[in-house]
């Protein structure tokens, strides 16, 4: 591997590593909040908040606007000239257009909320005051997630991951328990939700200006506010199709059943996330690499490059994914009895997610190269398919009917976006040692499989046990079927950072 190459996966192994310590607390912390939210309020009250998360995440798109990918392209950029007055330009530009759009909507929503609650969630009773008081978040979210961006962009993810993966979580589930303590219980979710938003984007604001690579008063500011909207425009379309194939299966749950069918099917879609949480770290950092390298015209080492992220990403997430085939049911009693009734839809729904780790962040290759109008034609004909056939399979098989719609529509969109990225420009994601993490993954499953089936353990304790002992197996076997240039390339940037 030569040294170009090692640098950039020096910069992404470094950047991700810090990127995956804070979503591993991340997890640890809302995992804990989920619990005791699902544990305090019940599966019904529960289904309401993901009904109200839903509708918070959809219109986030908009609020958003693409600016937080907008905002890495461009900081990348104008770092790469020597710009200062430009990458200032960058952020103040991304604030504007992130406070206009969020405003519009949460005015919005907060007139439209009784016609929403009334027309799209019929059985679902009191819903709109919950997404009203939910969408006062909006613009502090906005706000964040733009800050966020322009962090990504001068390749630092720490602060970035202080903010969104570490403060925000802690400072919630703080709120929450507070809240719970005084006898609010679906209002002191939604509520400490918000104010975690606004702690944090004032805190994500401070950290912007902190590592900025210049004199932060001194430097002028030039705007680039058309630039960076007409950059976002096919984003914020793309990015919305994308989260209407992931999250309009809750909100048609909500609409076909009721409340609690869709606070089990939240579970299950908290739970099978898991699998494709490395492909989010490895893909924040790698995004502006992808830039850099399009920028200078290095193809080649964009290919090998991304080929060593993908594996990674893959051999992270299949182990996670074969625990969720084998304990589906014992898993989801995290969150109460009740929630066991949802290990079909998981298992659906993991599927899909492990489509999503397998193929990496090809998504990024083409918002990255300029791809962008490609990208929101594949999400528009994805997501129109995704509703589709949501609306076939719920009323149908309901909260499972759900979870094999999502894998059927992120399968396809992953399959699309390889064989465009092939004819585009000449390569796939996959490597020839692909197979490697694979045949780990299978002999594991194989051994476990007869081995549950031999204790037939039913308890929670017992069944985390054997989650455990699966993925310590899979790792040991991992390295005996070998690993030797990755960890050749990791020592040696282990050596030179002493």
């Amino acid at each position: 591997m030569n040294r170009a190459r090692e640098s950039y996966i020096g910069l992404i192994v470094k950047n991700a590593g810090i990127d995956t310590v804070g979503t591993a607390f991340n997890i640890v912390i809302m995992f804990a909040a989920s619990v005791i939210i699902t544990r305090t309020i019940g599966a019904s009250l529960f289904g309401k908040f993901q009904i109200s998360q839903s509708v918070f995440q959809i219109l986030g798109v908009f609020a958003v606007f693409g600016l937080n990918t907008g905002m890495v392209r461009l900081t990348s950029r104008y770092i790469a000239r020597k710009e200062p007055f430009a990458v200032k330009g960058t952020l103040f530009s991304g604030m504007l257009i992130s406070a206009i759009f969020s405003t519009g909507i949460v005015l919005l929503v907060m007139a439209l909320a009784p016609l929403i609650g009334q027309r799209a969630f019929p059985n679902v009773e009191g819903v709109d005051l919950v997404i009203r008081l939910h969408i006062l978040g909006l613009p502090f979210f906005a706000l964040m997630m733009v800050l966020n961006g322009y962090s990504q962009g001068l390749k630092t993810l720490k602060y970035s991951v202080l903010v969104e993966l570490v403060s925000r979580p802690v400072i919630r589930l703080a709120a929450i328990v507070v809240l719970f303590l005084v006898g609010l219980r679906l209002f002191g979710v939604v509520a400490g939700a918000v104010f975690s938003y606004i702690t944090v984007a004032l805190m994500a604001f401070h950290f912007a200006r902190k590592i900025s690579p210049f004199d932060f008063k001194a430097t002028r500011t030039r705007l680039v506010t058309r630039e960076l909207f007409y950059y976002s425009l096919p984003l914020v379309f793309a990015r919305f199709m994308n989260t209407l194939i992931t999250k309009s299966n809750t909100l048609m749950v909500g609409f076909f059943r009721d409340a609690t069918s869709t606070g089990l099917f939240g579970a299950a879609v908290l739970l099978s996330t898991f699998i494709s949480l490395s492909l989010i770290s490895f893909g924040k950092i790698f995004a502006p690499v992808i830039s850099e390298l399009w920028e200078k015209g290095d193809q080649a080492e964009l290919e090998a490059t991304f080929k060593t992220v993908t594996k990674w990403i893959f051999s992270l997430g299949l182990p996670v994914f074969l625990v969720f085939m084998l304990f589906a049911p014992a898993l989801l009693r995290i969150f109460g009895d009740v929630f066991s009734g949802a290990s079909t839809a998981l298992r659906l729904l993991s599927v899909g997610e492990m489509v999503n780790a397998a193929v990496g962040p090809i998504g990024f290759i083409l918002a990255m190269t300029g791809r962008q109008k490609l990208n929101l034609i594949n999400s528009i004909v994805l997501a129109c398919l995704h509703i589709v056939i949501n609306i076939f399979l719920i009323p149908r098989y309901g909260i499972a009917g759900a979870g094999l719609a999502t894998s059927i529509s992120l399968g396809l969109l992953n399959i699309v976006r390889v064989i465009q990225v092939k004819v585009l420009y000449g390569f796939t994601p996959f490597r020839k040692d692909l197979y490697k993490p694979a045949l780990a993954g299978a002999v594991t499953f194989g051994a476990f499989y007869f081995l549950k089936a031999r204790l037939a353990w039913e308890a929670l304790g017992p069944n985390l046990v054997l989650c455990a002992a699966f993925v310590g197996v899979y790792i040991m076997l991992l390295f005996m079927f070998g690993l030797r240039e990755e960890k050749e390339v990791l020592l040696e940037i282990l050596r030179r950072r002493k």
